[in-house]
Protein backbone atom coordinates (compact mmCIF):
# COMPACT_ATOMS: atom_id res chain seq x y z
CA UNK A 1 0.00 0.00 0.00
CA UNK A 2 2.75 2.41 0.99
CA UNK A 3 4.76 1.55 -2.14
CA UNK A 4 1.79 2.20 -4.42
CA UNK A 5 1.19 5.62 -2.82
CA UNK A 6 4.88 6.45 -3.10
CA UNK A 7 4.90 5.61 -6.81
CA UNK A 8 1.87 7.85 -7.40
CA UNK A 9 3.37 10.82 -5.53
CA UNK A 10 6.72 10.77 -7.36
CA UNK A 11 6.46 11.85 -11.02
CA UNK A 12 8.50 9.97 -13.55
CA UNK A 13 11.46 11.78 -15.13
CA UNK A 14 12.24 10.89 -18.72
CA UNK A 15 15.73 9.82 -19.73
CA UNK A 16 16.17 12.98 -21.83
CA UNK A 17 15.46 15.16 -18.80
CA UNK A 18 17.88 13.16 -16.67
CA UNK A 19 20.60 13.58 -19.31
CA UNK A 20 19.92 17.32 -19.47
CA UNK A 21 20.07 17.71 -15.69
CA UNK A 22 23.30 15.72 -15.60
CA UNK A 23 24.75 17.95 -18.32
CA UNK A 24 23.91 21.09 -16.35
CA UNK A 25 25.78 19.71 -13.34
CA UNK A 26 28.88 18.76 -15.29
CA UNK A 27 29.28 21.98 -17.32
CA UNK A 28 32.15 23.98 -15.87
CA UNK A 29 33.71 27.06 -17.46
CA UNK A 30 37.31 27.77 -16.52
CA UNK A 31 38.69 31.31 -16.76
CA UNK A 32 42.32 31.76 -17.75
CA UNK A 33 44.29 35.01 -17.80
CA UNK A 34 46.26 35.92 -20.92
CA UNK A 35 49.33 38.12 -21.41
CA UNK A 36 46.86 40.77 -22.60
CA UNK A 37 45.22 42.37 -19.55
CA UNK A 38 42.18 43.24 -21.69
CA UNK A 39 41.51 39.65 -22.80
CA UNK A 40 40.31 36.58 -20.91
CA UNK A 41 40.19 32.98 -22.11
CA UNK A 42 37.08 30.90 -21.25
CA UNK A 43 37.39 27.10 -21.45
CA UNK A 44 34.16 25.02 -21.18
CA UNK A 45 34.92 21.64 -19.60
CA UNK A 46 32.68 19.40 -21.68
CA UNK A 47 31.96 21.31 -24.91
CA UNK A 48 33.91 21.91 -28.10
CA UNK A 49 33.27 25.32 -29.61
CA UNK A 50 34.09 24.46 -33.23
CA UNK A 51 32.77 21.36 -35.04
CA UNK A 52 36.27 19.91 -35.46
CA UNK A 53 39.97 20.77 -35.17
CA UNK A 54 40.07 21.24 -38.94
CA UNK A 55 38.01 24.41 -38.62
CA UNK A 56 40.09 27.60 -38.43
CA UNK A 57 39.70 29.82 -35.40
CA UNK A 58 37.15 32.56 -35.97
CA UNK A 59 37.68 36.14 -34.80
CA UNK A 60 34.64 38.43 -34.76
CA UNK A 61 35.16 42.16 -34.31
CA UNK A 62 31.69 43.68 -34.64
CA UNK A 63 27.96 43.12 -34.20
CA UNK A 64 27.60 43.14 -37.99
CA UNK A 65 30.00 40.20 -38.37
CA UNK A 66 28.34 38.38 -35.48
CA UNK A 67 24.93 38.56 -37.17
CA UNK A 68 26.11 36.38 -40.03
CA UNK A 69 28.38 34.02 -38.12
CA UNK A 70 27.38 33.37 -34.51
CA UNK A 71 24.38 34.06 -32.28
CA UNK A 72 26.57 33.53 -29.21
CA UNK A 73 28.97 36.25 -30.36
CA UNK A 74 26.03 38.57 -30.99
CA UNK A 75 24.83 38.09 -27.41
CA UNK A 76 28.31 38.69 -26.00
CA UNK A 77 28.65 41.91 -28.01
CA UNK A 78 25.41 43.15 -26.44
CA UNK A 79 27.13 43.39 -23.05
CA UNK A 80 27.65 47.02 -22.01
CA UNK A 81 30.44 48.35 -19.83
CA UNK A 82 28.68 49.84 -16.76
CA UNK A 83 31.57 52.25 -16.16
CA UNK A 84 31.29 53.80 -19.64
CA UNK A 85 27.65 53.20 -20.62
CA UNK A 86 28.73 51.80 -23.98
CA UNK A 87 29.60 48.46 -25.58
CA UNK A 88 32.13 46.63 -23.42
CA UNK A 89 33.33 43.82 -25.71
CA UNK A 90 35.86 44.63 -28.45
CA UNK A 91 36.41 41.23 -30.09
CA UNK A 92 35.68 37.51 -29.67
CA UNK A 93 37.82 34.58 -30.78
CA UNK A 94 36.34 31.09 -31.12
CA UNK A 95 38.89 28.28 -30.92
CA UNK A 96 38.26 24.56 -31.03
CA UNK A 97 37.90 24.26 -27.24
CA UNK A 98 38.09 27.85 -25.97
CA UNK A 99 36.62 31.34 -26.31
CA UNK A 100 38.70 34.48 -25.91
CA UNK A 101 36.84 37.67 -25.04
CA UNK A 102 38.63 41.00 -25.39
CA UNK A 103 37.24 44.13 -23.76
CA UNK A 104 37.96 47.75 -24.58
CA UNK A 105 40.96 49.24 -22.83
CA UNK A 106 40.38 51.89 -20.19
CA UNK A 107 40.44 55.50 -21.35
CA UNK A 108 41.84 58.06 -18.94
CA UNK A 109 44.04 61.15 -18.72
CA UNK A 110 45.11 60.45 -15.14
CA UNK A 111 48.91 60.29 -14.92
CA UNK A 112 48.68 58.06 -11.85
CA UNK A 113 46.37 55.62 -13.62
CA UNK A 114 47.22 51.92 -13.21
CA UNK A 115 45.94 49.82 -16.14
CA UNK A 116 46.02 46.47 -14.31
CA UNK A 117 43.84 47.73 -11.45
CA UNK A 118 41.29 49.31 -13.79
CA UNK A 119 41.24 46.19 -15.96
CA UNK A 120 40.57 43.95 -12.96
CA UNK A 121 37.72 46.14 -11.73
CA UNK A 122 36.12 46.22 -15.19
CA UNK A 123 36.39 42.45 -15.57
CA UNK A 124 34.70 42.07 -12.19
CA UNK A 125 31.65 43.78 -13.72
CA UNK A 126 31.77 42.07 -17.12
CA UNK A 127 32.56 38.47 -16.11
CA UNK A 128 29.20 37.67 -14.44
CA UNK A 129 27.33 38.64 -17.61
CA UNK A 130 29.76 36.71 -19.81
CA UNK A 131 29.39 33.62 -17.63
CA UNK A 132 25.60 33.89 -17.69
CA UNK A 133 25.46 34.16 -21.49
CA UNK A 134 27.97 31.34 -22.04
CA UNK A 135 26.24 29.01 -19.58
CA UNK A 136 22.75 29.58 -20.99
CA UNK A 137 23.81 29.28 -24.62
CA UNK A 138 26.09 26.25 -24.24
CA UNK A 139 23.48 24.45 -22.14
CA UNK A 140 20.90 25.00 -24.88
CA UNK A 141 22.81 22.69 -27.22
CA UNK A 142 22.84 25.21 -30.07
CA UNK A 143 25.74 25.36 -32.50
CA UNK A 144 28.14 28.21 -31.76
CA UNK A 145 28.59 28.87 -35.48
CA UNK A 146 25.60 29.64 -37.68
CA UNK A 147 24.65 27.30 -40.54
CA UNK A 148 25.23 30.16 -43.00
CA UNK A 149 28.79 30.63 -41.80
CA UNK A 150 29.56 26.90 -41.84
CA UNK A 151 28.19 26.60 -45.39
CA UNK A 152 30.20 29.60 -46.58
CA UNK A 153 33.33 28.23 -44.92
CA UNK A 154 32.85 24.85 -46.57
CA UNK A 155 32.41 26.49 -49.97
CA UNK A 156 35.65 28.42 -49.45
CA UNK A 157 37.48 25.23 -48.46
CA UNK A 158 36.18 23.40 -51.53
CA UNK A 159 37.38 26.19 -53.81
CA UNK A 160 40.81 26.20 -52.16
CA UNK A 161 41.09 22.43 -52.58
CA UNK A 162 40.21 22.73 -56.27
CA UNK A 163 42.88 25.41 -56.74
CA UNK A 164 45.46 23.29 -54.94
CA UNK A 165 44.68 20.30 -57.15
CA UNK A 166 45.11 22.42 -60.29
CA UNK A 167 48.49 23.78 -59.17
CA UNK A 168 51.29 21.44 -60.16
CA UNK A 169 54.04 23.43 -58.48
CA UNK A 170 53.23 24.32 -54.88
CA UNK A 171 55.84 26.51 -53.20
CA UNK A 172 57.84 24.24 -50.91
CA UNK A 173 58.99 27.13 -48.71
CA UNK A 174 55.37 28.15 -48.03
CA UNK A 175 54.55 24.56 -47.10
CA UNK A 176 57.46 24.46 -44.67
CA UNK A 177 56.43 27.76 -43.11
CA UNK A 178 52.86 26.55 -42.62
CA UNK A 179 54.08 23.25 -41.21
CA UNK A 180 56.20 24.98 -38.57
CA UNK A 181 53.38 27.38 -37.71
CA UNK A 182 50.94 24.49 -37.21
CA UNK A 183 53.21 22.15 -35.24
CA UNK A 184 55.49 24.45 -33.25
CA UNK A 185 54.04 27.95 -33.00
CA UNK A 186 50.24 27.81 -33.12
CA UNK A 187 49.78 25.63 -29.99
CA UNK A 188 51.74 28.13 -27.87
CA UNK A 189 49.84 31.09 -29.29
CA UNK A 190 46.45 29.44 -28.70
CA UNK A 191 47.46 28.60 -25.14
CA UNK A 192 47.61 32.36 -24.54
CA UNK A 193 44.13 32.89 -25.99
CA UNK A 194 45.17 33.99 -29.47
CA UNK A 195 46.05 32.54 -32.85
CA UNK A 196 48.28 33.23 -35.82
CA UNK A 197 47.43 33.13 -39.52
CA UNK A 198 49.77 32.89 -42.47
CA UNK A 199 49.12 35.67 -45.00
CA UNK A 200 51.90 35.41 -47.59
CA UNK A 201 55.62 34.93 -48.24
CA UNK A 202 57.68 37.39 -50.29
CA UNK A 203 60.42 35.41 -52.04
CA UNK A 204 62.39 38.50 -53.10
CA UNK A 205 62.86 39.89 -49.58
CA UNK A 206 62.47 36.63 -47.68
CA UNK A 207 59.71 38.21 -45.58
CA UNK A 208 56.91 36.17 -43.99
CA UNK A 209 53.71 38.16 -43.38
CA UNK A 210 51.60 36.92 -40.48
CA UNK A 211 48.45 38.08 -38.75
CA UNK A 212 47.94 37.81 -34.98
CA UNK A 213 44.36 37.56 -33.72
CA UNK A 214 42.59 37.20 -30.39
CA UNK A 215 44.45 38.11 -27.21
CA UNK A 216 47.76 38.36 -29.08
CA UNK A 217 46.59 41.03 -31.53
CA UNK A 218 46.71 43.96 -29.09
CA UNK A 219 49.02 42.44 -26.50
CA UNK A 220 51.92 44.67 -25.42
CA UNK A 221 54.36 41.77 -25.82
CA UNK A 222 53.18 40.71 -29.29
CA UNK A 223 56.08 42.43 -31.09
CA UNK A 224 58.58 40.63 -28.84
CA UNK A 225 56.88 37.29 -29.49
CA UNK A 226 56.82 37.98 -33.23
CA UNK A 227 60.49 38.93 -33.53
CA UNK A 228 62.28 36.96 -30.82
CA UNK A 229 60.10 33.87 -30.92
CA UNK A 230 58.41 33.35 -34.27
CA UNK A 231 60.97 35.04 -36.51
CA UNK A 232 63.84 33.33 -34.71
CA UNK A 233 62.29 29.88 -35.12
CA UNK A 234 61.39 30.31 -38.80
CA UNK A 235 64.86 31.67 -39.66
CA UNK A 236 66.50 28.84 -37.71
CA UNK A 237 64.75 26.09 -39.69
CA UNK A 238 64.24 27.70 -43.11
CA UNK A 239 67.14 29.37 -44.94
CA UNK A 240 64.87 31.38 -47.22
CA UNK A 241 63.19 33.25 -44.35
CA UNK A 242 64.96 36.53 -43.53
CA UNK A 243 62.28 38.53 -41.76
CA UNK A 244 58.79 38.31 -40.22
CA UNK A 245 56.26 41.15 -40.33
CA UNK A 246 52.85 41.49 -38.72
CA UNK A 247 49.87 42.37 -40.89
CA UNK A 248 47.31 44.58 -39.17
CA UNK A 249 43.57 44.41 -39.86
CA UNK A 250 43.55 47.39 -42.21
CA UNK A 251 46.49 45.99 -44.22
CA UNK A 252 45.43 42.34 -44.43
CA UNK A 253 43.19 42.82 -47.46
CA UNK A 254 46.11 44.04 -49.56
CA UNK A 255 48.07 40.81 -49.22
CA UNK A 256 45.34 38.19 -49.19
CA UNK A 257 43.20 37.22 -52.16
CA UNK A 258 40.50 35.49 -50.10
CA UNK A 259 39.89 38.13 -47.43
CA UNK A 260 36.52 39.02 -45.95
CA UNK A 261 35.34 40.91 -42.87
CA UNK A 262 35.27 37.58 -41.07
CA UNK A 263 38.24 35.25 -41.46
CA UNK A 264 37.15 32.49 -43.84
CA UNK A 265 40.67 31.51 -44.88
CA UNK A 266 42.00 28.23 -43.58
CA UNK A 267 45.13 30.01 -42.40
CA UNK A 268 47.51 28.10 -40.21
CA UNK A 269 45.06 25.56 -38.89
CA UNK A 270 44.13 23.95 -42.17
CA UNK A 271 46.49 21.03 -41.64
CA UNK A 272 47.16 20.69 -45.37
CA UNK A 273 50.86 21.56 -45.27
CA UNK A 274 53.22 18.72 -46.12
CA UNK A 275 55.82 17.42 -43.72
CA UNK A 276 59.04 19.44 -43.75
CA UNK A 277 61.77 18.01 -45.94
CA UNK A 278 64.99 17.21 -44.12
CA UNK A 279 67.27 18.72 -46.75
CA UNK A 280 65.79 22.21 -46.32
CA UNK A 281 66.01 22.24 -42.53
CA UNK A 282 69.18 23.68 -41.10
CA UNK A 283 71.48 21.31 -39.27
CA UNK A 284 72.61 22.07 -35.72
CA UNK A 285 76.27 21.95 -36.77
CA UNK A 286 76.09 25.29 -38.56
CA UNK A 287 75.01 27.15 -35.42
CA UNK A 288 76.77 28.16 -32.23
CA UNK A 289 73.88 26.83 -30.17
CA UNK A 290 72.19 23.48 -30.99
CA UNK A 291 69.00 24.60 -29.25
CA UNK A 292 66.40 26.10 -31.61
CA UNK A 293 64.50 29.26 -30.58
CA UNK A 294 61.30 28.79 -28.64
CA UNK A 295 58.26 30.96 -27.93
Amino acid sequence: MFNSLLKRSIPRISNSKIDRLSFYRTLFIQTQKTPNENALKFIPSSIKILPSKDYPTLEINSLKDALSSSELAFKLFSINDPTKSKRGIKSILFGYDFITVEKYAAETTDTNFVEDQSSSSTWALLKPEIFAILTEFLNSGQSVLSKEYINKLQETKDKENELNEDEEDIDEVVELIQELLVTRIQPAIQEDGGDIKFVRFDEDSGTVYLKLIGACKSCSSSSITLKNGIEGMLKYYIDEVKNVEQILDEDAAEGSENKDSVDFESGVGSGNAKTAQSQTVKSNESYESPIPPSL
